[in-house]
C-alpha cells in the first residue's frame, strides 16, 4: 500500500507548477515552494494546501460543520431526532459527517434526504450520478474531482472503479473531513488531495486527462475564470449539472443565472474553447426544500417554489 501511495505522489507531482506565476515547483520537506517566486505551499494536516488568497480558513478545522458555534450545533444533537423536523436532521447529517461518525452520518442522510426531496428527484440524481460514472470509466488516464465537497461522486468512482485520483476543493475543513471518510473507508492510497480554487490550479497545461465534479461548477462564483483555467490543464471534462427551465421563477434567488440554465452553462463552456455535448437529460418535479426549524434556513437554497429540475450531464472536449 505504501509503495503504491509513493507511486501516485510521484506521478502527480511530476504535474503541478505554481498556481500563481506557473513556475515549476521544488519540493520541501512539508511541502512546495516556487523556483521562481518563492511562494510555499505547505502539506497541512495531510493535505497540500495551494489557495493563493482569502482568510485563513484552517483555523476552522476540527471546529465542526457550525464553524465553532458549539451551542448552536449542540441543539442538534441534544435534541431527540424523533422531534427533529427533516431539515434539521439533514444538517445534523452533515454535522456528523464533519464530526467523523461516518456510520451515522450515512443513515441520517438517507432517511433525510427521502424525507425532503421527492421520488422522482432521488431517483433521478441516482441516475444521473450512475450514467456519469459509467462515462468516466471509458477513460484513460490522469482525472481530478474538481470541488470534491463531501465526496459523493468520488465515493462512487472509488467503489465501481480500480483507478486512482486526483481530489481538488477550496475548503480547507471540508478536505480536512473528507481525508478523515476516505481513511475510514479505507480509499486514502487511492486518493492525492489538494486545497485549490478551481480559477488558479496547480497544474501544468494539458496535465491532465479528465476533470469531473457533480454539481460542483455550479456553486462557483467565478465561472468563466474556472471554465477557462479548466481547459487550460485539462483535455476533457464530464460534469453532472441540475439546471432550471429558464422561465423558471427560482431563477430570481440565484447569484449567476449562467450556472442554473443549461443553454447559458453550455455557452460558457464554449467561449472558453470546449465543444460541449448534453448527455442523459432526466427531468423530475422538486418541491420547495423546508427550512431548518432551529437555523431558520433551508439546507438546500433552492427551489422556494414547486418545479421541474433538470438533470444534465455535460461532456466537453
Amino acid at each position: 500500500m505504501l509503495i503504491r501511495r509513493e507511486k501516485i505522489m510521484i506521478e502527480i507531482e511530476s504535474l503541478l507548477q505554481c498556481p500563481s506565476c506557473g513556475s515549476s515547483l521544488l519540493r520541501q520537506e512539508d511541502g512546495f515552494m516556487c523556483s521562481f517566486c518563492g511562494k510555499r505551499f505547505n502539506k497541512r494536516m495531510g493535505v497540500y494546501d495551494f489557495l493563493l488568497s482569502g482568510r485563513d480558513q484552517w483555523e476552522m478545522v476540527g471546529k465542526g460543520f457550525m464553524n465553532g458555534q458549539e451551542e448552536i450545533e449542540k441543539r442538534f444533537f441534544e435534541t431527540p431526532e424523533e422531534q427533529l423536523s427533516p431539515a434539521d436532521q439533514l444538517i445534523k447529517a452533515v454535522a456528523l459527517w464533519y464530526r467523523g461518525e461516518f456510520d451515522e452520518f450515512k443513515r441520517l442522510m438517507q432517511s433525510s434526504r427521502e424525507a425532503i426531496y421527492t421520488e422522482e428527484y432521488n431517483r433521478a440524481m441516482v441516475q444521473s450520478v450512475h450514467h456519469t460514472v459509467e462515462l468516466i470509466k471509458k477513460e484513460n488516464g490522469v482525472v481530478l474531482d474538481l470541488a470534491t465537497g463531501m465526496g459523493g461522486l468520488l465515493e462512487e468512482l472509488l467503489t465501481y472503479t480500480e483507478r486512482d485520483y486526483l481530489s481538488a476543493d477550496i475548503s480547507p475543513s471540508s478536505s480536512f473531513g473528507l481525508l478523515q471518510y476516505l481513511r475510514y473507508r479505507g480509499w486514502g492510497d487511492r486518493v492525492y488531495q489538494i486545497i485549490a480554487g478551481g480559477e488558479k490550479l496547480p497544474f501544468k497545461n494539458d496535465s491532465l486527462d479528465l476533470i469531473v465534479s457533480a454539481a460542483g461548477f455550479q456553486n462557483m462564483e467565478n465561472s468563466r475564470e474556472v471554465f477557462t483555467e479548466s481547459r487550460r490543464v485539462s483535455r476533457k471534462l464530464i460534469t453532472l449539472c441540475i439546471f432550471f427551465e429558464e422561465d423558471d421563477p427560482n431563477l430570481a434567488y440565484v447569484k449567476e443565472r449562467n450556472l442554473h440554465v443549461s443553454r447559458l452553462f453550455v455557452e460558457g463552456l464554449e467561449e472558453a474553447g470546449w465543444n460541449v455535448t448534453v448527455e442523459n437529460v432526466i427531468k423530475a418535479r422538486a418541491e420547495p426544500t423546508p427550512q431548518s426549524m432551529i437555523l431558520g434556513i433551508r439546507p438546500d437554497q433552492l427551489p422556494i417554489t414547486p418545479t421541474t429540475r433538470n438533470f444534465e450531464i455535460i461532456v466537453a472536449e
